[in-house]
Formats: structure tokens, C-alpha cells, sequence
């Protein structure tokens, strides 16, 4: 049966119309759930476009979708909506894939011991996320310093812990606070900073609707914290 499913799917892994005639209306209006004779597919979609999220999860975030259309007037079996359920269910499966991993799966034994005690700085990672509040983007720029304890990790993984929690409904202040405390915890160092420059689409798209405005948020942790000198020291290095 996999082999024949697999027939219906296009080359990028959506499923073909045919395959969405179970959500049509019920006589109440509500949207129907694609029936167990029509299960989502799973190895087409894996293999071309790489498996993000359960596909378990797929037919009831299609079904909110697809209601979710046909709530703002919308008809979910017109030709230009026909796939639309299924693609952002898919995507938003693809932006909170944070709560599928965790710590330890992003730094991988990637922790060595290091007599290092100077400031490292990795700056300007590219980062973009879901506001909790309205779930619309907000994006921009984190930098990250600690002062290591006999430990670093590799770089790399600073930026994929940032990864990590950007794929999850979350607002900025918590989601700066986070990454330090992830850092903290996984490294021990004498001190933590993270700072976020972010544009919110929640007040560029919609509200006050203004373009410009960018929020910025900090957590210092240890002496970071504590030392206005060495806090001086990784602002002004983050800013040159």
C-alpha cells in the first residue's frame, strides 16, 4: 500500500488533491479528518523533504488549517488551496521543531576541557522565531559571550542551541534568558551574556505598524552580571 501512497505525492512531498477529498464538510460545517483508509504519507514526504515533526501530528494541524480558511471565508477545496493545509501544517511543524530536541541532542559531546579563561564572543547569529502572543515572526541578531571555567564548547554549538530554542512559541525576554541558562548549565563558566536585536512582525504587520522599531533584550549571568567591567567589555566587543 506504502508503495502505491507514494504515487500520489508530488517530487516535493505534497500530497496530490485526490488525497484530500476526505476533508470535506460535515453537516455541521465542521471539517472531517482524513480517514484511516487515507492515512497522511510518511515515506515519500521523509525522504524528499526530510522528516521535521510526527507525522502523527500532520492530519489534526491540516484539519485546523483547513478550518481555520474556511473560518476567514475561505473555500479549502479550491485548486489554490487545495494543498495549503497540508504545507503549513508541515511548516509550522518545521518552526517549533525545539520541542522535539533538546540540549544534549544539539551539543553532542561537544564540550572540552580547556584552560581558557578569556572572553569568547560569537555575534550576529541569524536568528527568526514565533511569537507566542500572536504567532507571527519576529527576527534578528543574537550575540553570545561567556567567560569559560576549564570548559568550551564548539562553536557551532552555540549557534545551534540558539537553533534550539527559536523553534518554539516563545517571546524574546524569555527566549534571551533561556539560551543563557542552557549555557550555563551545560558549561558551568564563570559568567553569561546574551543579547537580541529583533524586529516583531506582531508591531510591523499589524498594531502601531512600525517598520523600524526593533526591541532588544539582555540576560547576564555570573559575573557578567556582577562586574560592570567586564559586562562594559563584551557590549563593546559585540558592537564593533
Amino acid at each position: 500500500m506504502e508503495n502505491q501512497l507514494d504515487l500520489q505525492c508530488f517530487q516535493n512531498g505534497d500530497l496530490h488533491p485526490v488525497r484530500l477529498k476526505d476533508l470535506d464538510e460535515l453537516p455541521s460545517g465542521e471539517l472531517r479528518k482524513p480517514s484511516k483508509h487515507h492515512p497522511p504519507l510518511t515515506k515519500c514526504n521523509r525522504e524528499r523533504e526530510g522528516h521535521d515533526g510526527d507525522e502523527d501530528e500532520l492530519p489534526a494541524l491540516e484539519a485546523a488549517y483547513a478550518s481555520i480558511l474556511q473560518g476567514l471565508g475561505e473555500n479549502p477545496e479550491r485548486q489554490g488551496l487545495q494543498l495549503t493545509p497540508r504545507r503549513a501544517a508541515k511548516a509550522m511543524q518545521f518552526l517549533t521543531r525545539g520541542y522535539r530536541e533538546t540540549v544534549a541532542d544539539i551539543l553532542n559531546d561537544a564540550v572540552f576541557d580547556e584552560d581558557h579563561d578569556e572572553m569568547v564572543i560569537v555575534k550576529d547569529i541569524d536568528m527568526f522565531s514565533l511569537c507566542e502572543h500572536h504567532l507571527v515572526p519576529f527576527f534578528g541578531k543574537v550575540h553570545i559571550g561567556y567567560l569559560p571555567r576549564k570548559k568550551v564548547v564548539g562553536l557551532s554549538k552555540l549557534a545551534r542551541l540558539v537553533h534550539l530554542h527559536i523553534s518554539l512559541d516563545i517571546i524574546q525576554e524569555r527566549l534571551t534568558k533561556q539560551i543563557a541558562l542552557a549555557i550555563t548549565e551545560a558549561l558551568k563558566p564563570v559568567g553569561v551574556a546574551v543579547v537580541i536585536e529583533a524586529s516583531h512582525m506582531c508591531m510591523v504587520m499589524r498594531g502601531v505598524q512600525k517598520m523600524n522599531s526593533k526591541t532588544v533584550t539582555s540576560a547576564m549571568l555570573g559575573v557578567l552580571r556582577e562586574d560592570p567591567k567586564t559586562r562594559e567589555e563584551f557590549l563593546a566587543l559585540i558592537k564593533n
